[in-house]
């Protein structure tokens, strides 16, 4: 393993590299970008092997990450336009501002993620920060696992060492405070500007009476049980409306049978993986499935279960679950969106947000759903199944659903003028001329001019409350006044036709 003392002077060296700016030509950034492209599909089954070795992915599973990565690179190699990037170079030259200029941090130490998608979450990493212009830092352990071993061979043998690192140990403090840090394992209460801290949160999805209840199953099956459970993306717990949790239920067992049974443990030559790995895998789920089983805030209900995961009801919910990391799907009924509501807000402080909300319902549904949830996103009908891949978005920054990372993460802003701004003139006549006052005066009495309020239009606004009104105005309202109506109508002419006869 290598010392703290060599990992700091690797720092040193790219930092050194970084002065130069060496990296913020367009044409080495693609060069850089083809070779890693070439190196990795060249190596794909290789790459591939070690996933499924040290993961508990199905092959079609280690397929798909090896796709979607070399996918990012060649994005990002398409993405950088050499005759752009030289146009925007001499704008100031040319007389032109640049206020939307960036420029790279120069560094950017990355240490990513080993548990989920190991592979993904490097790849999305390293592409961004070298299209962005930057020297890497990559954080790989020492250790008997395949894939690490073979990133740390493909990697140095596809970038050049002047640019790029691979090191095993934490850097110092001080080594890092001029760097840009990926970081998606360790937490960070309150991250600095250029910290890129993927957080571990807890992700809920709420099916609502009005929702398409086979579409949500499929699409919560999926993301509970893809990449076997691990995904942190994945819900930790299904609200379901009480009127059709048995219906609910009906979907999410048919969908549930091929990874409960295991089917999906089979690679494509029939091979079946390592008893060992189905092991510990079982191991894990029965540690889970014991703390959740021994919890007091809630009885737990196992409606079915396979060697690869369960499916779980847990009832008299008081308080969410934690963050699962296993193929467990859990569910949990409801009277009423407001009732989830409810027990969400209990369960989080005031500053704490989930990762993200899975809502599914009417779009009216979705609106509320996602304006009263504290969630850093929000889906309504549908799962974005790339978000299942890579680690969590950074925090405090908009989520690129696709890479998580972009080329606006690893660059600061810098921007150059050269042209006068409108605003100049007015206040040049305050600052440099001899009639300071009368033109001071002159701003002031425009400035203080009244606001003209503008007038709010005359229309109700039907919110979701509106429409429960009117709904039940619809449902009640209109029969008890035909009835009314009814009455009055034959009570009149039993009347009238008395008073004729009499």
């Amino acid at each position: 393993m290598a010392s703290p003392i060599s990992t700091n002077v690797a720092l040193a060296n790219l930092q050194a590299t970084a002065l130069t700016a060496r990296c913020h030509n367009a044409f080495f950034r693609q060069k850089q970008l083809k070779t890693l492209h070439d190196t990795l599909r060249n190596n794909s089954l290789a790459i591939k092997d070690a996933i499924k070795q040290d993961t508990r992915v199905s092959d079609v599973e280690a397929t798909a990450e090896v796709a979607l990565a070399l996918s990012n690179v060649k994005e990002h190699y398409t993405a950088i336009d050499v005759k752009k990037k030289l146009d925007e170079e001499y704008r100031i030259t040319n007389g032109k501002d640049a206020s939307d200029r960036r420029e790279p941090y120069g560094v950017a130490y990355i240490e990513p993620q080993r548990s989920h998608t190991p592979f993904f979450s490097v790849i999305v990493a390293l592409s961004a920060t070298l299209a962005a212009g930057n020297c890497v830092a990559l954080k790989l352990e020492n250790s008997l696992r395949a894939l690490p071993s073979l990133l740390r061979k493909l990697l140095s043998e596809a970038l050049e060492a002047d640019t790029f690192a691979i090191i095993s140990s934490n850097p110092s403090p001080d080594s890092l405070s001029s760097c840009v840090s990926i970081l998606q394992e360790t937490q960070a209460e309150r991250p600095i500007y250029s910290q890129l801290v993927s957080p571990k949160r807890r992700v809920v999805a709420i099916v609502d009476r009005t929702a398409d209840l086979a579409s949500a199953a499929e699409q919560l099956v999926a993301a509970r049980f893809a990449f076997g459970g691990t995904s942190p993306y994945a819900p930790d717990l299904v609200f379901v409306n009480e009127f059709i949790k048995k219906d609910f239920l009906e979907h999410v067992l048919r969908h549930s049978i091929r990874y409960l049974s295991g089917s999906n443990d089979i690679a494509a030559n029939g091979t079946p993986k390592s008893p060992s790995g189905s092991k510990k895998t079982t191991s894990n789920i029965s540690e889970v499935f014991k703390s959740l089983q021994d919890s007091k805030h809630w009885r737990l209900n196992a409606i079915t279960q396979g060697d690869n995961g369960a499916v779980l009801e847990l009832s008299q919910l008081s308080s969410l679950p934690q963050k699962l990391a296993q193929p467990l799907f859990c569910i949990t009924s409801i009277t009423s969106l407001e009732h989830a509501i409810s027990i969400i807000d209990e369960d989080l402080d005031s500053s704490d947000t989930l990762l993200a909300a899975y809502q599914f319902g009417t779009p009216s549904t979705g609106k509320y759903l996602s304006q009263y949830i504290n969630a850093d996103a929000s889906f309504t009908n549908y799962i974005p199944y790339r978000l299942l891949l890579g680690p969590t978005a950074p925090a405090f920054y908009p989520i690129n659903i696709d890479a998580r990372y972009t080329t606006e993460h690893f660059t600061r802003a810098a921007p150059a003028y050269i042209s006068l701004p409108a605003s100049q003139a007015g206040l040049a006549a305050i600052i440099t001329s001899k009639e300071s006052r009368k033109s001071a005066a002159e701003l002031l009495a425009h400035a203080s001019v009244e606001i003209k309020e503008q007038k709010r239009a005359e229309s109700i606004a039907i919110g979701y409350f509106e429409q429960g009104i009117l709904l039940g105005l619809g449902v009640y309202g209109i029969p008890l006044l035909t009835c009314i109506g009814t009455v009055l109508y034959f009570g009149v002419r039993a009347g009238l036709r008395r008073w004729t006869f009499t």
